[in-house]
């Protein structure tokens, strides 16, 4: 006998289903042939549209069964890798040789790791040591690339924002050669499997005002052979969004020559670009060393569609900036810049030079260090530190708007323009 609920048309039966959560979703999709196939396109748009994973040998064998799979496969637009840190990996060693699953209640959960994977993936850590693991990754994450045919955005970034005593050192070197191991084993997949992406991101999320939870990859991970870079445009030909979160700040001045262009060589990889976001170093600890890979960026990179473009956590010369925007001029309507030390020149010279920017229609500004002192923005008699000017929003010209913000920083005194937030 059918039940009323399976006598349901789909539309009706996605709005009853759309708060389940996975297991009452499985729960219900067992309980008739006729519910299984009712509920099958919004449980797979709703489950397999994003995926979510770690490089683990468990997390590998799921993406490839997925992959494989006939109906499934074909769904996954988004894969979101998600990387542990040897903290983590130190507790699910513990947890291993304590053998009592679910572990007990002494020890911390790490959220991403499921309990039936918890031997597996506490090995990840110190397999990667081994030079000749990481072909391991790259193998299966091939098959699963190869497979989702549908797929256009890669994100791989940190599964935690930095624990709290990174914020007064240097990330810890086995976590920065773990990191540097799996995105080379990443990109090694996306080269081999052919993809053609569209969005690659190392931050959380596709929000550009904010950028959490960024791998922030040691600089010279981006030290590709030429050889490999020329591979790398095949996937990367028609990527329209990329945002990099790296760290210029490392091994003090001991430096190759060049190593400032491994950015900008990655780049030209992408020549379609409309977004780009770089993070250069971690928020607390800015280092000199991004100032020249801005001017390397600025002498070398010409991206010809580019509409918006994010920096944050860098140091830089105002003439790098400029130029770099004077070349995208015909292009740029977005501009944000955020936690940014300016070594030379003053803020007030660079945004006057965005007038020249004819489509120019957002310009968000926060946290900025001037040659002397921050940059503080008074609204309403108070100063702050953020403060995003929107011509659509006011109904002006950018250029008008411009002059109002150089004006009133020069001299001090509230900020009176509509389509104007301050925070």
């Amino acid at each position: 006998m059918v039940s009323p609920i399976e006598r349901l048309p789909v539309e009706v039966f996605d709005i009853i289903a759309f708060d389940f959560d996975l297991p009452a979703y499985n729960a219900v999709r067992l309980v008739s042939r006729q519910l299984h196939l009712l509920s099958f396109s919004n449980y797979a748009k709703k489950y397999f549209h994003e995926l979510t994973t770690t490089l683990g040998s468990a997390s590998l064998d799921r993406l490839v069964n997925v992959a494989s799979h006939q109906h499934f496969s074909n769904l996954v637009n988004v894969l979101d890798i998600r990387l542990l840190n040897h903290r983590d990996y130190k507790l699910l060693t513990k947890i291993t040789k304590v053998g009592i699953f679910p572990p007990p209640k002494r020890f911390p959960r790490v959220s991403g790791v499921r309990e039936e994977h918890i031997s597996e993936e506490a090995t990840l850590y110190d397999d990667l040591a081994r030079s000749d693991y990481s072909k391991c990754i790259v193998d299966r994450l091939t098959r699963a690339l190869t497979g989702f045919g549908n797929l256009e955005t890669i994100r791989f970034r940190a599964r935690h924002s930095e624990p709290f005593g990174w914020r007064s050192t240097m990330m810890p070197e086995g976590d920065q050669l773990f990191r540097s191991k799996c995105f080379r084993a990443v990109v090694d997949a996306i080269v081999n499997s052919e993809l053609n992406l569209k969005e690659f991101s190392m931050v959380k999320g596709t929000k550009l005002s904010t950028l959490s939870k960024g791998a922030n990859l040691p600089y010279p991970t981006l030290q590709f052979p030429f050889s490999f870079l020329q591979a790398l445009q095949q996937p990367f030909s028609a990527l329209q969004s990329l945002t990099l979160s790296v760290i210029t700040a490392y091994n003090g001045d001991a430096r190759i020559p060049g190593w400032e262009n491994g950015l900008s060589n990655l780049i030209a990889t992408a020549p379609s670009i409309k977004t780009l976001a770089l993070s250069l170093d971690r928020k607390n600890r800015v280092s000199h060393y991004s100032a020249a890979v801005i001017r390397s960026l600025s002498l070398s990179c010409r991206i010809a569609e580019l509409s918006t473009f994010q920096l944050v956590n860098c140091s830089l010369h105002e003439d790098d900036l400029a130029r770099f925007v004077a070349a995208h001029s015909e292009s740029l309507s977005r501009l944000i810049f955020s936690d940014i030390r300016l070594l030379t020149g003053s803020w007030s010279s660079l945004w006057m030079s965005l007038k020249a920017l004819g489509k120019l229609q957002c310009l968000r500004l926060a946290s900025l260090d001037g040659t002397q002192s921050p940059v503080l923005f008074r609204r309403r008699d108070k100063e702050r530190l953020k403060i995003t000017l929107d011509a659509k929003k006011a109904g002006r010209p950018m250029s008008a708007m411009l002059d109002d913000l150089v004006n009133a920083c020069n001299m001090g005194t509230n900020l009176h323009i509509d389509g104007l937030d301050a925070d």
